[in-house]
Order: C-alpha cells, then sequence, then structure tokens
C-alpha cells in the first residue's frame, strides 16, 4: 500500500474510484436513486481538468499496487473566505476538498496517510456531511473540530454539511 502524489495517469482510476466512495459513503444519507445516476463520466471531466492542466490540482492517491483505492484533495481558498459564501474559517486559507477512500480500504492507515500527505501538519478546514459520524470521528482524532458553520448541498438532495477546522496539528 502507498500514498502518492497523482498524475495524469491515475484520471480513469480516480473517476471510478470517486463515484464508488460517494455510493458507499452517502447510502442511507442520499437516496439509492441519487447514487445509482452519479455519472462517472462527470468525474472523469473533473479529474481531467484537475489533473490534466499544465499546473495540476495537488491531488494524493492511495494505492493498493497499482489500484488506486482512495485520494485527498487540498488546497487554498480565495480570498475572502470560502466560495460558498461563508466567513473565513478560523484555520486559514487551507481546505481539504476530498479525502475519500474505498471501504474495503478502511482502517488500514490509509487515511491518515493521505491526510498528512495533504494537509501536513498545516491549520486547515474541511466540509464533511453532517450526518456522517464516521468521517466526523476520523478528522476529530486529527484536531479538527466543527467551528459552527454548515451549509446545505441543494444538488444533492439538500444534504446538510458542517465546516470543521484545526489549528497548527501536533501530532503525538
Amino acid at each position: 500500500m502507498a500514498v502518492r502524489p497523482a498524475g495524469a495517469g491515475d484520471i480513469e482510476q480516480l473517476a471510478q474510484v470517486h463515484v464508488r466512495c460517494w455510493q458507499e459513503t452517502y447510502r442511507g444519507m442520499l437516496s439509492d436513486a441519487f447514487l445509482a445516476a452519479v455519472d462517472p463520466a462527470d468525474r472523469l471531466r473533473l479529474w481531467r481538468h484537475l489533473l490534466g492542466r499544465p499546473e495540476p490540482a495537488e491531488v494524493w492517491v492511495a494505492c493498493d499496487g497499482a489500484t488506486v483505492v482512495g485520494f485527498a484533495g487540498a488546497r487554498l481558498l480565495p480570498a475572502p473566505g470560502s466560495p460558498e459564501g461563508h466567513p473565513p474559517p478560523s484555520s486559514g486559507d487551507l481546505e481539504l476538498w476530498g479525502l475519500y477512500l474505498l471501504a474495503s480500504h478502511q482502517g488500514l492507515g490509509l487515511g491518515r496517510r493521505l491526510l498528512t500527505a495533504a494537509l501536513g501538519t498545516e491549520a486547515a478546514s474541511l466540509w464533511v456531511a453532517a450526518g456522517n459520524g464516521r468521517a466526523i470521528g476520523f478528522y476529530r482524532r486529527f484536531g479538527f473540530e466543527p467551528d459552527g458553520a454548515r451549509d446545505i448541498l441543494p444538488d444533492w438532495e439538500d444534504l446538510p454539511e458542517i465546516r470543521m477546522v484545526r489549528p497548527v496539528q501536533r501530532f503525538p
């Protein structure tokens, strides 16, 4: 098992893993019909945009051999604050925009390795589905706490999400 920077050669696998992770992660939070309708072609376009440009996005992949099983991505928020119109997080402008790992590969330390690759020990923020207790617990173990900001994703069946922030992390 390895964690490494993503490259253009990972685009197709990332699109497939992204869809599978959504279907696994959001089962019970979103309708089966919504999850079944997620189009891998949309994710393929996204990943081509993120990794196929001259200055690719900062993305890391978790691999089991040659197979991509998860990813994490970080970005700097545009000033002033998040694009959703919320006030800037107290943690500054570094945001974890995604961390997904196939259920079959959770509990093996890959999530921690992805998070560390994406953020290091920097102060950061992230958004997580309010009903995703497992993810919230995971992020809490790494110093993230809800800061009171909430949002609703209308295109995602009005899925509620919360923002979590952490100061500079000091690992034990």
